[in-house]
């Protein structure tokens, strides 16, 4: 009898390790893209602040796009056709130090000319869909339409051929 309720204490116990651990894996969107193993997401047409936007990628487990290399930039701003759109960036916690939200380093950049401005509350990174280049802006900014939310990691990733 011992033995048989130790076994149903030991199953709970999995189960709810193992939902707890799934809970963690999240599916991005059935329409979301791939590229180089991460899954994107546009949404356009809104006019959401930097932070409205960073906490609804937030809310169905994905972030606000960083973008590592050139190669990503531009597949980026095929997303966004030629709307601005709000990037993970930010300098809000140190003028002139940029980092992305989630802590990865902020190594490319693709500035505009004359950009960032180091106006006081330029804190936000946006990228312009005409030119594929980035401008620093306020969070309240009208010229921006739209956001871009990335799942890293979750996508199968092709091999070259």
């Amino acid at each position: 009898m011992k033995s048989s309720v130790k076994n149903i204490l030991f199953l709970l116990f999995l189960s709810f390790s193992c939902s707890s651990l799934l809970a963690n894996i999240v599916e991005p969107p059935k329409d979301a893209v791939t590229f180089k193993g991460n899954y994107y997401k546009a949404f356009l047409e809104t006019n959401s602040t930097w932070w409205e936007a960073k906490f609804a990628c937030d809310d169905i487990g994905g972030e606000l796009v960083v973008i590592n290399d050139a190669e990503e930039n531009e597949f980026v701003r095929t997303l966004v056709r030629e709307n601005i759109v709000w990037l993970g960036g930010t300098d809000e916690f140190e003028e002139g130090t940029w980092t992305w939200d989630n802590g990865e380093d902020f190594s490319f950049k693709n500035w505009d000319k004359n950009q960032p401005s180091a106006n006081s509350g330029h804190n936000f990174l946006i990228l312009n869909g005409k030119s594929g280049k980035w401008a620093d802006t306020t969070d309240f900014s009208a010229k921006v339409k739209g956001y871009i939310c990335e799942w890293k990691g979750t996508a199968v990733k092709k091999s070259a051929k």
